[in-house]
């Protein structure tokens, strides 16, 4: 699972990407090309694709207990 996660986190950010440059008309002869919305669509598109990298490679294993534990 988390493999295919980590392959969808990296197809998400390039479509988002591909879809940022179509609404920025860098990429031009589409139907998105120099339409804002796509712009947006796309940095949404790639800022939820890292948060689902991160989340799916952060470490999930703890060294120490949590500040506090010794007090009891």
């Amino acid at each position: 699972m988390k493999v295919f996660k980590n392959i969808a986190g990296i197809v998400i950010i390039l479509l988002g990407g591909l879809w940022m440059l179509q609404g920025s008309n860098i990429i031009p002869g589409m139907a998105m090309s120099g339409n804002r919305e796509w712009l947006v669509i796309g940095a949404m598109l790639v800022i939820f694709a890292i948060g689902l990298l991160y989340q799916n490679n952060r470490p999930t294993t703890r060294l120490h207990g949590m500040p506090g534990d010794d007090l009891f």
